[in-house]
């Protein structure tokens, strides 16, 4: 079809474009890394499991490593003497966070505290949140909810063991997690069927599998493109 071989030609002309403009700017040492594919780079590397494939490429490649995902250049660091060097020496400089669909679909176009850019607004939120939501006064006012909440847990595994029923402690721990939250955050909880059909619980678990799954569009945006045209 002719719509096909105009598209791989695009994505040709997009990733010789990338190579030269790469070449053009003041080359700067980057570190080792596998190579990868045009285009796709090392995705095609990452599998089921990606934290074992990463471990798998730092063995050969070095603590730290420099990885080409798509159009997205990743820089991993897999030893605590290389994270320090991220997150404490030289971590204003790696504070931001990276364009994400997901996030700004889920998080008001990015501007959260998880996933916002570092700069005046990012660092305003956080002194609002270490002063008022997570300062020692305003934990200790929840501490009398926190021991109801719990003493209704125990109460409740309590009764399921004198009638020897099967507890999934798991989900309850979970459950108090949630209720907790909720209370915090809302000042009641939500049940199941307060909530959409779903139940609440479920909303906020798929609002956190979309948050953490990868997009295809983060890595090659021209896809993104292509998707929203289709």
């Amino acid at each position: 079809m002719d719509w096909v071989g105009a598209i791989l030609g695009l994505l040709a002309l997009v990733y010789v474009l990338q190579a030269w403009l790469s070449k053009s700017k003041n080359k700067k040492r980057l570190p080792p890394g596998p190579r990868g594919f045009p285009l796709f780079g090392n995705l095609h590397m990452l599998g089921e499991f990606p934290h074992r494939d990463l471990h798998r490429l730092a063995q050969k490649h070095g603590d730290i490593m420099y990885l080409r995902l798509g159009l997205a250049p990743v820089v991993v660091a897999s030893s605590p003497q290389a994270a320090e060097l991220f997150l404490k020496t030289h971590d204003l400089v790696f504070a931001s966070r990276p364009p994400l669909q997901a996030a700004e679909h889920i998080s008001y176009g990015q501007r959260n505290l998880s996933f916002g850019a570092y700069g005046s607004y990012w660092r305003t939120m956080r002194k609002m949140c270490t002063l008022e939501l997570l300062s020692s006064n305003k934990i200790n006012s929840f501490k009398p909810m926190r021991k109801e909440e719990l003493a209704l847990l125990t109460k409740f595994i309590q009764e399921a063991a004198r009638d020897h029923v099967t507890v999934d402690l798991s989900g309850k721990v979970a459950s108090l997690t949630a209720d907790m939250s909720c209370l915090m955050v809302f000042g009641k909880k939500y049940m199941d069927k307060e909530f959409d059909e779903r139940g609440f619980k479920a909303v906020i678990q798929e609002g956190m599998h979309l948050a953490a799954t990868p997009n295809f569009g983060d890595f090659i945006p021209l896809l993104l493109h292509l998707t929203s045209r289709g």
